[in-house]
Parts: structure tokens; C-alpha cells; sequence
């Protein structure tokens, strides 16, 4: 075992909770500033996959009462803590240990496998900055066949979106100096562009997305893609490890469903095709969806099949 960090009050233990990202968190029930149950339901909501234990003098079945929805793993009463503690964190550490996989697990399970980080992508769009015409193109092939698909997904009319996804790569370039990092991933920030380009057309000229649309390239080669699960494909686009995050293209097969899990980030969903239902909602292609840490689906599955470009953390627990 090693101790990461101790607090005086609530505030300054959720704030080292965040920086250090412990296996598991000891608190007390009473302090100030965020008391334990204040404390345990930040962590449950922004560090799931870290355990509480909450410590109280108060009696087991008047902490029940006071904390029954906190989320707390164990309550410890200090009138036997000698005795209790150190059992009570090697239980944790043994189921914590046979808990389901994060999404991490499972993606970076091929160690063969080489990955493109997010540092890479961010020196693509400093580069272009700076006026490199060769990383601007770097840009243009990684996304250019999903920006595409996006557009003609929302306006249904192909002409349009290439005129559309020529203005999204200019704005590209024109933005490239104030790209923020902290904003989000380089993935997310262009498939926003594309998304927002593609809304505002609409509400200008909706009439004018009548045009049939069949097919549209939505990704990379059959060969890119890896089976992670049974009916479930991934082409990790870029993997940011300082932040657990990642910006994947996920394929499902028809009546595949994604593992319930809970949201350890902000999690971002662009459907290029198919049908996916999350839960009681059905989104089509072009749909965006958007989910907060500490919300979780239950229920993702696609009848029809579908591709979308998820910007997710790799901390997410399955189930």
C-alpha cells in the first residue's frame, strides 16, 4: 500500500482525489468544508472508479440513515477502527481487483498494437499554426471521409457537404492558433466544426437538403478496424494517456450492444450511420450525442448496426 496524500477538510481531499486518482479514498464522516457524505458523492460522480471508505463514531445503523445514498463502499465505526480498517481495505482491494474492466482494459489489451497519441494530433494543428501546408493535409486525410460522412448525414445532400467540408478545413487552418488543448481532443474539435457548419446550413437553407443520399464513406480500411468483442469493432483514431481519453471510430454489428458502463468523463457520440439506441433514446445518423461524468447507459445496442466517432475515457467502468 502507498499513501498518495492526506487532507485536513473535505475540499482538499476531493482536490488531491483528483490529482492523484487513488484506488481508494478514507474518510471521515465529520469535517469541514465537505463533510464524508459531500466528499463521497463528488468521488462517486467524478472519480468512479475509486472506493470510499467512511469512518464515523456515530453507530452503523445511525450512519445508515444519515448515508444510506452516499455511495460509500464501507462503513468503518471507530470504536473498533484497530480492528476493522486494515481488513476492510484488503476486502476492497480484492474485489476491486475482480471488478469488470474499464474501457482501457479492453481497448489496450493488444500490446502489439501501436498507438497514435493525442500529442501527435496536437502537433499536427501547432504545426499547421504555423503555416505548414503537410500537416494541415495530415489533417485532411486522418478526417476528412468522417467530417464528409457527418455533413451529408445532417443535410442529406452530397454537394452541399463537400462545399461545407471545404469550409470546415479552412476554418481549420484560420483557427489552428487558438486551438486549445484543454478545450478537448483535435478529433472533437473538427467534428464539432463539421457539425456546426452543417446545422447552420440547415437553418438557413432546409429546403434545399431534399436530395437523396445512399451511401457516404464513413472510415478507415476493413484492415484498420480491430474486434475488441463479440460484434464490437474499433479503430483508435488517438489516445491521450495523461488524460484517459481516447477518439475512436466504434463499429456495431447488427444487434450488437456496447457493455453498460459509467461515464468516468465527458463522453461524445457522433453517429455517421445506422441506428443506436442508448437507453430510451434513438439516435439516427448524424445524431450527437452527449453524457456528463458520473451518468451511466444501461442499455446501448443497434439493431441495424451502426459507426460513430466516440470521444470517451478510457477509465469508463464496463459492467
Amino acid at each position: 500500500m502507498r499513501i498518495v496524500g492526506e487532507a485536513a477538510d473535505g475540499e482538499e481531499a476531493l482536490a488531491i482525489a483528483h490529482r492523484e486518482r487513488p484506488d481508494l479514498v478514507v474518510t471521515d464522516l465529520t469535517m469541514p468544508r465537505l463533510n464524508g457524505i459531500e466528499l463521497t458523492r463528488h468521488i462517486r460522480q467524478e472519480l468512479p472508479r475509486t472506493m470510499v471508505i467512511l469512518m464515523s463514531s456515530h453507530t452503523e445503523d445511525a450512519y445508515r440513515l444519515m448515508a444510506s445514498d452516499s455511495g460509500a463502499d464501507v462503513f468503518v465505526s471507530k470504536k473498533v477502527i484497530h480492528d476493522a480498517l486494515l481488513p476492510a481495505i484488503r476486502n476492497l482491494a480484492a474485489r476491486h481487483a475482480r471488478e469488470t474492466p474499464t474501457l482501457g482494459d479492453v481497448l489496450y489489451a493488444n500490446k502489439a498494437k501501436a498507438l497514435v497519441s493525442e500529442n501527435e494530433w496536437v502537433g499536427l494543428v501547432r504545426a499547421t499554426a504555423g503555416g505548414d501546408q503537410s500537416a494541415m493535409q495530415a489533417l485532411y486525410t486522418r478526417t476528412h471521409r468522417i467530417v464528409f460522412t457527418l455533413i451529408v448525414r445532417i443535410t442529406n445532400n452530397r454537394e452541399i457537404a463537400e462545399e461545407l467540408m471545404g469550409d470546415v478545413f479552412r476554418e481549420v487552418w484560420r483557427g489552428a492558433p487558438e486551438y486549445d488543448p484543454a478545450g478537448g481532443s483535435v478529433v472533437g474539435w473538427i467534428m464539432n466544426q463539421a457539425r456546426s457548419r452543417a446545422i447552420d446550413w440547415l437553418r438557413i437553407a432546409p429546403e434545399k437538403g431534399q436530395e437523396s443520399v445512399v451511401s457516404a464513406p464513413h472510415g478507415p480500411l476493413e484492415s484498420e478496424w480491430e474486434e475488441v468483442a463479440p460484434g464490437i469493432s474499433c479503430n483508435l483514431l488517438a489516445t491521450d494517456a495523461e488524460k484517459d481519453r481516447v477518439s475512436m471510430l466504434v463499429r456495431l454489428a447488427p444487434g450488437a450492444a456496447y457493455p453498460p458502463h459509467r461515464h468516468a468523463g465527458i463522453e461524445e457520440l457522433y453517429l455517421l450511420d445506422g441506428e443506436l439506441m442508448i437507453d430510451d433514446k434513438t439516435l439516427h445518423p448524424g445524431d450527437y450525442n452527449r453524457a456528463l461524468p458520473g451518468t451511466g447507459d444501461q442499455h446501448v445496442w443497434s439493431e441495424t448496426g451502426c459507426t460513430c466517432v466516440l470521444l470517451t475515457s478510457t477509465r469508463d467502468v464496463l459492467r
